[in-house]
């Protein structure tokens, strides 16, 4: 009984569909009425996107504590720079100054675009414990030694002969300096520290000696002038002064330039 009634109720369905199928004419009408077909009004409009109601905006949103400081790790400072360890051969030269009683001062390396350099400088103020040096002189310390060995073995015992009284200060006029040789481009001694021009001696008693040429060569200035140039020479590798040329009248010119055969060049 129940089957049959399903069937009674699905007939008109079944031929409804059978018509659709059959007749396009058909189908088409059955397209326009069921496109004119209402929508139902009781169905559930949604809420749009971002619309919130009232219940939902009343609940409390617990606010996020802050996050606690990061605590971060102080920097290490670097360890401070420390100037490098001088060679050996630098070491035990400025040992040999201070026992002679060399009063100097250490310098930050010079080195100048023009080839100008010293490795190594010093500033010296003292050439003995008995004699300064005046201004005061930047050169190399090979340099530095030879003339406070000259100036404590040698230079004593002329001064007592010739002049009856000690050295008291030496005066010079040049020492580092970069620049060439006069007239030519070769770059001179003094740009390597390694020379030195006295123009002057302090006596003990305050006289000024200049170093010029003497108008009596059988004075005791003369005699020490000319004593001292002969007994530089061998010390110091170039030994120029009055008579040489016009560049050193005025002045003796000592320098440690190193030559083939240890060859000596003293005028």
């Amino acid at each position: 009984m129940i089957a049959l009634l399903a069937v009674r109720s699905a007939l008109p369905a079944i031929l409804l569909c059978a018509l659709l199928f059959t007749d396009p004419l058909n189908n088409a009408h059955a397209a326009e009425r069921a496109a004119s077909v209402p929508l139902p009004a009781t169905g559930p409009i949604p809420k749009s996107r971002g619309e919130l109601q009232r219940s939902e905006m009343s609940v409390i949103v617990p606010i996020p504590s802050p996050r606690p400081p990061m605590k971060t790790k102080p920097q290490k400072r670097p360890p401070p720079q420390t100037p490098g360890r001088l060679p050996a051969k630098e070491i035990a030269c400025r040992r040999a100054l201070a026992k002679l009683g060399v009063s100097y001062s250490e310098q930050t390396p010079i080195s100048e675009a023009r080839g100008c350099s010293i490795a190594h400088p010093l500033v010296i103020e003292r050439l003995s414990r008995k004699i300064a040096l005046k201004p005061k002189a930047t050169l190399n310390c090979a340099t530095a030694l030879t003339l406070a060995r000259f100036f404590t073995d040698k230079v004593p015992s002329l001064a007592r002969r010739h002049l009856k009284q000690p050295v008291a200060t030496v005066r010079h006029v040049s020492a580092y300096v970069c620049r060439t040789r006069a007239g030519l481009e070769k770059l001179s001694e003094h740009a390597f520290g390694n020379a030195l021009d006295i123009a002057a001696f302090d006596l003990a008693d305050g006289t000024r000696l200049n170093v010029a040429r003497q108008s009596n060569p059988r004075s005791g200035t003369a005699r020490f002038l000319d004593a001292f140039r002969t007994a530089a020479c061998g010390p110091f590798k170039t030994v120029l002064g009055p008579g040489t040329n016009a560049d050193h009248a005025t002045h003796f010119h000592l320098d440690l330039q190193k030559r083939r055969n240890d060859y000596l060049y003293c005028k």
